[in-house]
């Protein structure tokens, strides 16, 4: 914790993270595990996760509940992937299982439920940058930073999940 607390500005920062972390440690913690495979491994990620976290500590204490919650979910999987990336563990059976979430409270819910149809067949690289991007409001430097990619690299991905998602979602209109 070290390292996070010199990211931190002042005691009740440093408080409020110190919280934080003790509160999602051990979900992150089963998170890295299951992909990962490997207990130091899976510290190791957890580690990484929490000094990211140190690092956009304003924006995350911003978001609600449930949009942190998501918000570390996100990079406690980023940072065990990137490990996986970096090829100090290999592993090929990664799947993106969450339930996404269509926040329009306007939408009836067969099309929220239609959509959200849609979203699960795409790609886990689509499904999370239009999770981040729409359910957790997150702009392009804050996806970038938190997937370890350029600005340009998150706008570029996001265009094409939509576009994705788009046709996802006329084959339905054309077979419905």
């Amino acid at each position: 914790m070290l390292a996070e607390n010199m990211l931190l500005d002042g005691e009740c920062e440093k408080t409020q993270f110190e919280k934080l972390y003790n509160e999602y440690k051990n979900e992150a913690y089963y998170i890295a595990y299951k992909i990962l495979d490997d207990s130091a491994l899976a510290e190791d990620a957890v580690a990484d996760a929490f000094l990211s976290l140190a690092g956009n500590f304003k924006t995350v204490s911003a978001l609600d509940a449930h949009k942190k919650h998501g918000y570390i979910i996100v990079t406690i999987r980023n940072s065990a992937r990137m490990i996986l990336r970096k090829g100090r563990h290999h592993r090929d059976d990664l799947e993106y299982i969450d339930e996404q979430y269509i926040p329009d409270e306007d939408m009836n819910r067969y099309d929220r439920l239609w959509i959200k149809e849609c979203v699960s067949r795409l790609c886990r690289e689509d499904a999370q940058i239009l999770y981040l991007r729409y359910a957790l409001e997150l702009d392009h430097k804050q996806i970038a930073r938190l997937l370890g990619i350029s600005g340009t690299a998150s706008r570029k991905r996001l265009q094409k999940a939509r576009q994705r998602l788009a046709e996802k979602l006329k084959e339905g209109d054309e077979n419905g």
